[in-house]
This record gives structure tokens, C-alpha cells and sequence, in this order.
């Protein structure tokens, strides 16, 4: 699949089709960054607030205030290392090899049609996960939880709930 076959120009005007990644999606409809943003905090605070609570530590609201911002930079910036990954590799296929195996059309459309684009969107889903334990374990509640432990297991689940999802959905942008 060429580039081409991603837009097609009518009138001047550009449409994007079978785009795979929330995230170019805030780049098409740039006034959902704000729910999609907000979304995000609202399910990390949950998250954030549900271990404190359950966990029974004290000053959950410092512990909250300390960490909240890091952990959804964080974790925003892990999902787009991952989706940055899966765009680039469709890219990469459609415009510099000759897709023969239905790679470039299995990342915009429905990534389940074709074994390597499933292969590289979880492998991609795992990568983002990675990170956010990484980022989360050594400085998003670093200053937050003393316990090295607790810590491991806050990112751990952090890694695990909040890895994205959506990778391993097709979304159809367009016709």
C-alpha cells in the first residue's frame, strides 16, 4: 500500500483512512486531545488512588500529588514510543518495500489479518508496558512510596492496566 492510498485529496482537501493510533488521531481531530488527555488522569488518579487506599498508606493525597503528573506524562510518552513504532514500521512498508504480504494494510486497517503487523503491535503493546513500569518503579513514585517493594508492584500494575489497549484494536477513521 502506497502513501497515496492512506489520503485521498478531493478538492484540496485531505481524508485520512484506516489510521491505527489514538494518537494520530489527535493529530487528525486536534480538539479530542483534551478528552483524551483527561481521560487518561482520570483513570491514573483512579488507579493511583484505589492502590493507595487498598493498600492502606497514609497521606494519600501527597503520595497522589507527588506522583499523578509523572505517571501520566510517563505513561503518554510510553504510549507513544509504541505507536510511534507501529506508524513508523506501516510506513516504512508501504512507501520503501513492496507489500506483497499485506503488512502496510493489515497496521492502518485491522492488524489481526496479517500475522507480522499482530506480531509488532504486541510486541509494541509489551515495549509500552516496559516503559511505563520503568519510568513508574524508578521515578514517578520515587519520591512518593519509600518502600521499594510497594513501589515494584504500584508500577507493575500500572504496566499492566494501563498499557495500551487499544493497539490491538483497527480504528477506522473515515470510510
Amino acid at each position: 500500500m502506497k502513501l497515496s492510498a492512506l489520503y485521498k485529496p478531493k478538492n484540496n482537501e485531505v481524508r485520512l483512512y484506516n489510521i491505527i493510533l489514538p494518537i494520530w488521531m489527535l493529530v487528525i481531530f486536534p480538539g479530542s486531545w483534551i478528552p483524551v488527555l483527561a481521560a487518561n488522569f482520570a483513570i491514573d488518579s483512579g488507579l493511583l488512588l484505589l492502590f493507595l487506599k487498598l493498600r492502606k498508606h497514609d497521606n494519600i493525597k501527597q503520595k497522589w500529588k507527588k506522583s499523578i503528573v509523572k505517571v501520566w506524562l510517563f505513561g503518554m510518552i510510553a504510549d507513544i514510543v509504541g505507536g510511534g513504532i507501529i506508524f513508523a514500521a506501516g510506513m516504512i512498508s508501504s512507501e520503501l518495500l513492496d507489500d506483497r504480504s499485506g503488512f502496510s494494510q493489515a497496521i492502518f486497517g485491522n492488524i489481526w489479518h496479517n500475522a507480522g503487523a499482530a506480531a509488532l503491535c504486541v510486541f509494541c503493546m509489551l515495549l509500552s508496558s516496559l516503559l511505563i513500569y520503568i519510568f513508574d518503579s524508578k521515578i514517578s513514585f520515587k519520591k512518593a512510596i519509600d518502600d521499594e517493594r510497594e513501589r515494584k508492584i504500584l508500577a507493575l500494575l500500572f504496566a499492566i492496566v494501563t498499557m495500551p489497549w487499544l493497539f490491538a484494536t483497527g480504528i477506522t477513521v473515515g470510510g
